[in-house]
């Protein structure tokens, strides 16, 4: 076993969990349709992480050159899908089967945090490149990840719910257009 499948595991364990929060979420929302108000922003967010989810997976594989590993350089790489997870948490409220929640309130709860995690995500990748490379290109992935933070972080002081639905709507449509640019064959 070579040393990153050994440490692609934890990670692929991780991605997984995120993957079914978001799942069993949506699932849950089809069950409970006519009791809950859906939320666009929430639905377009659940989206883009199920994209941003698959997408941590897909760039793992690029590691699997990489024979020599310290915890330090792992704990900075896990600390993606750590917080690909936990943001698969915060855009959904419990879906019991008690009173019907709110996806509008939840999302406005846990906006800040929501997208101060979605903006270090960009800047854990670039920190875990920049460890592994030695430096970092200037190059349009790494405009896309600032960019993205940028927005990001002035989402997170927004409070307009017309702005929010318009930021999840491009954030959705920019990640696709940089995964197809990018990521579109395994490396």
């Amino acid at each position: 076993m070579t040393p990153f499948e050994y440490l692609s595991v934890l990670v692929s364990i991780i991605v997984g969990l995120a993957l079914t929060q978001l799942l069993s979420g949506a699932a849950r929302l089809i069950q409970l349709r006519r009791r809950i108000a859906m939320h666009p922003a929430t639905l377009c967010w659940m989206a883009l992480l199920f994209l941003i989810d698959v997408q941590v997976w897909w760039v793992a594989f690029e590691r699997r050159q990489a024979m020599q590993w310290t915890f330090f350089a792992f704990l900075l790489y896990l600390l993606i899908p750590i917080g690909v997870f936990l943001l698969s948490y915060l855009i959904l409220p419990d879906l019991g089967d008690e009173d019907a929640p709110d996806l509008r309130a939840n999302f406005e709860d846990n906006r800040t945090w929501f997208f101060g995690l979605l903006a270090a995500l960009p800047l854990v990748s670039l920190a875990e490149q920049a460890l592994r490379e030695h430096g970092l290109p200037m190059d349009a992935d790494v405009g896309f990840r600032l960019a993205f933070v940028a927005l990001s972080l002035l989402a997170a002081g927004v409070r307009s719910a017309r702005y929010q639905l318009w930021n999840a709507a491009v954030s959705l449509a920019a990640f696709v257009g940089y995964v197809v640019v990018l990521f579109l064959r395994l490396r």
